[in-house]
């Protein structure tokens, strides 16, 4: 209950949708930001190179605020929005919401960056200003995310704080008073489905390196 009560206070939609959004926000660079840290640290000479090289700063902070940040939160929005909704029923069906949930957010990771990688060739001149090369260096970009080889292995693994706040509210059940939401069968589900999320990046991002390849 105490899972489910954090949830309706802090991301319900009778929430002023200013405080809402607020709150997705605060929640996605929480996220972030520990993952960013570690990224940071393990990529050699990237910490000196961020200090001593302005141009390189101001492009790594524009790219977390223009990718990163954006996608998580919009992906966050989309999964406590749905989720929202089936908190309240009591004859909810959390496995195959979690389920689903977990594949539309990653169909929504690969198709936003798509969207951003687009816009970013033609607002800031990205890859060329071409958006065909935009769109051609998603699928290699994003399929070697989960290995945490490049930035967007920070924004990939983000979405799992948020994602696991989400399934617990929902796996908990209120009537059972003493496993809670941290039973064996509830982190089970919640590591299948967060190890899914990033399964299912992999295998779209492949597929898009498959179908650009043959264009």
């Amino acid at each position: 209950m105490a899972l489910q009560d954090t949830f309706r206070k802090h991301f319900s939609l009778h929430l002023p949708f200013g405080l809402f959004c607020w709150n997705l926000t605060l929640l996605s660079i929480l996220s972030l930001l520990p993952f960013l840290i570690v990224f940071v640290a393990l990529t050699p000479d990237f910490v000196k190179i961020l200090v001593t090289n302005p141009t390189a700063l101001s492009r790594f902070f524009r790219q977390v605020v223009t990718n990163g940040l954006p996608v998580v939160v919009i992906i966050n929005y989309i999964s406590f929005v749905a989720l929202s909704g089936v908190v309240q029923k009591a004859n909810r069906s959390a496995i195959r919401h979690i389920a689903l949930d977990s594949f539309a957010r990653a169909g929504a990771f690969v198709m936003l960056h798509m969207l951003i990688y687009v816009f970013s060739a033609d607002w800031f001149g990205s890859f060329g200003g071409d958006r065909w090369t935009a769109l051609r260096v998603v699928g290699p970009t994003l399929e070697r995310s989960y290995l945490f080889e490049n930035i967007s292995g920070v924004y990939l693994y983000a979405l799992l704080p948020g994602a696991v706040f989400a399934y617990l509210a929902v796996i908990s059940d209120p009537a059972d008073t003493k496993k809670g939401p941290f039973s064996a069968r509830s982190v089970k589900v919640i590591i299948v489905a967060c190890v899914s999320l990033v399964l299912m990046v992999t295998f779209l991002s492949m597929a898009l390196t498959q179908l650009f390849s043959k264009s």
